[in-house]
Formats: structure tokens, sequence, C-alpha cells
């Protein structure tokens, strides 16, 4: 009698530790979607930004090509504002280089 209520007490506990993994497990699927599903929308926003930066350089090709054919000084300066220089010859859009920052100066001894 005495062992039976050893072997029990030890199957109870062992159901105990697997119920209480169950539920560890459970929470563990549900942050795993979550963090998954953030993950996914992610990747949309990045794939929509490529395929709105295909967009942006299209539009801005029109808009450039339009300002040389017609001359248009506006436009060509709201482009210039916006950092993109005309090519007068050709009418392609050309992003003006960031301003390299000064090397510091060597000093002379």
């Amino acid at each position: 009698m005495r062992t039976d209520s050893w072997l029990y007490r030890l199957l109870v506990a062992l159901s105990g530790i697997t119920l209480v993994l169950v539920v560890v497990y459970i929470v563990l699927i549900q942050d795993n979607r979550s963090v998954q599903s953030e993950v996914n929308q992610r990747q949309q926003f990045i794939n929509q930004s490529i395929q709105l930066g295909r967009i942006n350089d299209a539009l801005i090709r029109a808009l450039a090509t339009t300002a040389v054919s017609n001359k248009d000084d506006k436009l060509r300066d709201l482009l210039a504002q916006n950092g993109i220089t005309i090519n007068p010859t050709t009418g392609a859009p050309e992003r003006e280089a960031a301003p390299a920052t000064a090397a510091p100066a060597a000093t002379g001894r």
C-alpha cells in the first residue's frame, strides 16, 4: 500500500507538470503569432515602399520632361527646391548629392 500512494503522488505531480507545460506552450504559440504578424506587417510596408519609390521616380521623370519641353521655370524651381536638378540636354532628372562634410584641417607643426 505504501508503494501505491508513492506512485499515485508521482503520477499526480507529473500530470500537473504536463498541464503547466501545455499552458506555457499555448502562451508561447500566441506570442509567436503576434510577433509573426508584426513581422509580416513590416515586410508589407517595405514592399509597398519599394513600389512607391518606383512610382516616385517615374513621377519625377515626367515632371522633369514636362519642365524641359514646356520651358516651365516654376516647375523647374519646384524640383530644385526638392533637391532635383534637370539635365537641360536630355531632360533627365538628377538628384543632388548631399554636401560632403569638410575634412578637418591638418595641423602643421
